[in-house]
């Protein structure tokens, strides 16, 4: 039940990369909370599908996660719970209603940059606006890079990764804050083997319910 879908190459070929929030029927008509079907805490509020859940068989929207799959369906990449697991050491997990969905992967942009691709990824359930970087460039052994952590806004959803007169920018509009920021983006060498490189973003405006602008290093 991806919420946000984009594609980029690698390698001659195309592959697809969706965030994960899953989410019910509008209505939420066939959702229903665990702890109806006899589960106990802390599995009792994650909603279920009642129409086709037991207490040993559990149905659940979204995968907590976001995922690349090749141009046949195959899955490449999974984060599986790593994008909780971030947001709990950077202490920003969980924001009240986070039992149900998690970080609820919602938004997402890719950006080519220097020869690497990048994936950011919006996590609309956390206690501060907070945006997860991979590095995707390989799809199979795509690498968790940092959290871009905003004050001041809260559940990034719309996302969007772009460059110009030859600086990077990531512009992200923000659900709960009503506000919109964006973001410098460069990429600096650092001494660790497993990650090539490290974001350094840099606030540079932002418009929505603020009054005024300022500089800030994430």
């Amino acid at each position: 039940m991806p919420d946000s879908i984009e594609s980029y190459d690698a390698n001659g070929q195309t592959y697809f990369v969706t965030a994960n929030e899953g989410d019910f029927r509008e209505d939420d008509g066939d959702a229903v909370r665990a702890g109806k079907l006899g589960l106990a805490a802390p599995l009792d509020r994650i909603n279920v599908s009642s129409t086709d859940s037991t207490a040993d068989d559990l149905f659940i929207p979204g995968a907590r996660s976001f995922s690349i799959f090749d141009e046949n369906g195959n899955l490449a990449f999974d984060s599986g719970n790593r994008l909780e697991v971030e947001a709990a050491k950077f202490g920003i997990y969980n924001d009240g209603r986070s039992d149900n969905k998690g970080v609820e992967p919602e938004g997402m942009a890719i950006l080519d940059l220097l020869g690497s691709t990048y994936a950011f990824i919006g996590l609309e359930r956390t206690t501060k606006s907070a945006i997860a970087v991979y590095d995707i460039t390989n799809p199979f052994q795509s690498l968790f890079l940092t959290m871009l952590i905003s004050d001041d806004d809260l559940s990034p959803e719309g996302l969007e990764a772009f460059t110009t007169q030859g600086k990077a920018y990531l512009a992200f509009s923000n659900e709960k804050s009503n506000t919109t920021s964006l973001y410098s983006l460069s990429v600096s060498e650092v001494p660790i083997p497993a990650a090539a490189f490290l974001f350094a973003p840099t606030l540079i405006g932002f418009l929505g319910l603020r009054s005024k602008a300022k500089n800030a290093i994430a």
